[in-house]
């Protein structure tokens, strides 16, 4: 049985909207960075409104990139 690994974990937030996202490797996390032009916290996440997640994960995927929305 083979196990998925994905380069994002997006997870909704206690705030009504948002989303927080935490990329789970260097080449996730440089491109939230500098080709998504997304800030990050010092733990390496980002937070998203929750209208733009369908956005990200499109994005993400053009670049060869998985997320997991949980």
């Amino acid at each position: 049985m083979s196990r998925i690994t994905y380069d994002f974990t997006i997870v909704s937030t206690n705030v009504d909207g948002i989303s927080a996202v935490m990329p789970w490797n260097e080449e996730a996390y440089n491109w939230m960075t500098q080709e998504a032009h997304l800030s990050s916290f010092p733990d390496g996440s980002t937070v998203l409104f929750d209208e733009n997640v369908g956005d990200f994960i499109s994005d993400a995927s053009h670049a060869h990139l998985t997320a997991e929305l949980v």
